[in-house]
């Protein structure tokens, strides 16, 4: 049923159409199979059957359906005179409520645009097909970005619908710090705001909701008394944490978002955080909340760039949090990031709340070059101080963590007797024999740990000592591990990385 099944009974006239295509979509959530008999055995059992028509009536509604693929010229058979039902009662309702003079004006208007809105959706867009744009690609060879097009770093930050910017972290790690200095790098207009090219100046809206107007008035005093030559006035723009998250579902909301954003015509929208705009994670939510948002913003070039703040999750010991596999700590499923073209990732260095250390990285860039993660120290009303005497490759090494602690000796005597040792076990022995953190003893055997050389992962997902290892402590033992299992030396594991 696909996109059908976003459509409730009511868009049906005919109550007996509403009840078997309540029924119909019931079946379908439940993953029940659908035909003539199911239907009917299912309107039965909910003793429907008769409203609905009887048995030769639902018979005869699958005649006059023949074909699947003209489901979309069906449903617009349905729709239009849905959406002047829909019209008509918005309609009626306004003057009811203007007649009965309990309601203020401005209350009434916002309500009346965000039903009218609704209402045009309905009647527009008849076939639910994506706009498309199609490029020869000759016309892609000469194609250029609009001059006001790049607002920060390769692609990294940019107006328009090009693609939508994360950066998540942990709670209390800063990220709203350095929003805000992002949107204090737009209000000076060039340099760099955390080791990226600030492109021109922008206007930043902050649309957050963690964050009270007293923390708000300290953060923006820090910024004038640091930044006195730059004009913030015009330049930022924060938001009242507004009643119930940032509720982008409510018509009344995105209709006082699109006034605020035709009011101070932002380059760049900050939604702050994610956690306070979609109650679930999974792709559909995450595509829909997106389209409510979008729905806010002026078309073509003076659409502004989007970029969502994001919880992180709270990382396993065994994680190796570096690299592509950061994209993967956002909060929730994986489709937020996967629809964002660049994700940044901030996370403290260390536990201790006194230091100031962030680590930062650009995990997913898809229009631009990759780069180095880097250090830097937070700073409130100011930008980020770049720390380049702390190495961001010790990030998650505990202080004073050494690689000779685990050695070669300690993974040998870990295999002594066992030929596969699954990756937990082997970190619990490793954490046994040599008094360290489960952390550090993951660290040793992942995929860049100093001890890696020595393993390969079975086809059983348990690793094994590579057999050059074996061969060179053979005395040891009165057998290898290779022969142990019924190889020669002569053959090896398929190897998995």
């Amino acid at each position: 049923m696909g996109q059908l099944a976003r459509y409730s009974a009511e868009i049906f006239f005919d109550l007996r159409h509403a009840t078997i295509w309540q029924t119909l979509r019931e079946m379908h959530k439940a993953r029940e199979l659908i035909d003539t008999v199911t239907l009917h055995a299912k309107l039965k059992a909910q003793k429907r059957l008769k409203e609905c028509g009887g048995v030769q009536y639902v018979s005869e509604l699958f005649d006059k359906a023949p074909s699947p693929h003209n489901w979309q010229y069906y449903l617009d058979l349905v729709r239009e005179p849905y959406a002047k039902r829909k019209l008509a009662g918005i309609m009626h309702d306004g003057l009811s409520r203007l007649s009965a003079n309990d309601t203020d004006p401005q209350s009434f208007t916002l309500g009346l645009q965000a039903d009218l809105e609704t209402a045009a959706r309905l009647a527009g867009n008849k076939t639910d097909k994506p706009q498309l744009k199609v490029w020869r690609c000759s016309d892609l060879l000469k194609y250029e970005p609009p001059e006001d097009y790049k607002l920060v770093g390769d692609h990294e930050i940019v107006k328009g619908y090009e693609g939508v910017t994360v950066l998540a972290g942990p709670g209390s790690s800063g990220k709203s710090l350095c929003t805000a200095t992002l949107a204090l790098a737009g209000a000076r207009g060039d340099g760099l705001w955390m080791g990226r090219k600030v492109h021109r100046k922008f206007r930043t809206l902050i649309l957050q909701a963690e964050n009270g107007v007293s923390r708000l008035q300290k953060e923006v005093r820090a910024m004038a008394e640091m930044h006195p030559e730059l004009e913030i006035d015009d330049h930022i723009f924060f938001s009242e944490p507004p009643e119930g998250g940032l509720p982008f579902h409510r018509g009344e909301f995105r209709a006082a978002v699109r006034d605020d954003i035709a009011r101070l015509k932002p380059d760049l929208i900050i939604l702050d955080p994610w956690s306070q705009v979609a109650s679930e994670d999974a792709a559909k939510e995450v595509v829909d909340k997106l389209a409510e948002i979008r729905s806010c913003f002026p078309p073509g070039d003076d659409c502004p760039g989007l970029l969502i703040v994001a919880h992180t999750k709270k990382p396993r010991p065994e994680d190796v949090r570096r690299g592509r596999g950061l994209v993967y700590m956002v909060s929730g499923s994986i489709a937020l990031p996967n629809t964002a073209r660049c994700v940044y990732v901030l996370l403290p260095w260390c536990d201790d709340p006194e230091d100031s250390r962030v680590y930062w990285c650009c995990p997913k860039l898809n229009n631009g070059q990759m780069y180095p993660a880097s250090v830097w120290q937070r700073r409130f009303g100011t930008f980020f101080a770049h720390d380049d005497k702390t190495n961001p490759k010790d990030f998650g090494r505990e202080e004073g963590e050494e690689k000779h602690k685990l050695t070669e000796e300690h993974i040998r005597t870990a295999f002594e007797g066992t030929p596969q040792i699954r990756s937990g076990d082997l970190v619990k022995k490793l954490k046994r024999m040599t008094g360290c953190s489960e952390a550090t003893a993951w660290r040793a055997i992942g995929e860049d740990g100093h001890l890696r050389h020595m393993l390969q992962r079975w086809a059983t997902g348990k690793l094994v000592l590579k057999a050059e290892q074996y061969l060179l402590s053979k005395t040891r033992r009165p057998k290898t591990n290779w022969q142990i299992l019924g190889f020669s030396h002569g053959s090896t594991p398929a190897s998995c990385g």
